[in-house]
């Protein structure tokens, strides 16, 4: 049954704005720069947040964001063909891609043998 909180709006998102949500991932798929543009612009602070949380550096945000956007943008067909809520399957994208990158910069630093600052010269 529905608490209070839900019945507000709150917690449960309404069917138009999940219809809205599919629709712009449709012309998205189809590949509207524009639907991109607007679902970025909807999502883009939610997922930069969660790269930062993930992160270890400034740089590997930025990459991290880069690959994100660019496997959202190139995989649209397949993302939009899932269930649930559009933005939900970005942000949950968004945390697979943060927690992959993350590791890989845990491995990197643990096998990184070169003394910080220092840059091997190859001859």
């Amino acid at each position: 049954m529905f608490t209070d909180a839900n019945q507000s709006g709150r917690g449960v998102m309404a069917a138009s704005e999940v219809s809205d949500q599919q629709k712009l991932m449709l012309s998205m798929a189809s590949g509207s720069q524009v639907a991109f543009g607007l679902i970025y612009d909807h999502l883009c602070v939610t997922t930069f947040a969660i790269c930062t949380h993930h992160s270890q550096s400034p740089a590997g945000v930025d990459e991290v964001m880069h690959d994100l956007w660019l496997y959202v943008w190139q995989n649209a067909p397949r993302l939009s063909a899932l269930d649930g809520s559009p933005w939900s399957i970005i942000i949950s994208t968004a945390e697979q891609h943060a927690a992959v990158h993350a590791q890989a910069e845990r491995l990197h630093q643990k096998t990184d043998t070169t003394p910080l600052g220092k840059v091997p010269i190859r001859e």
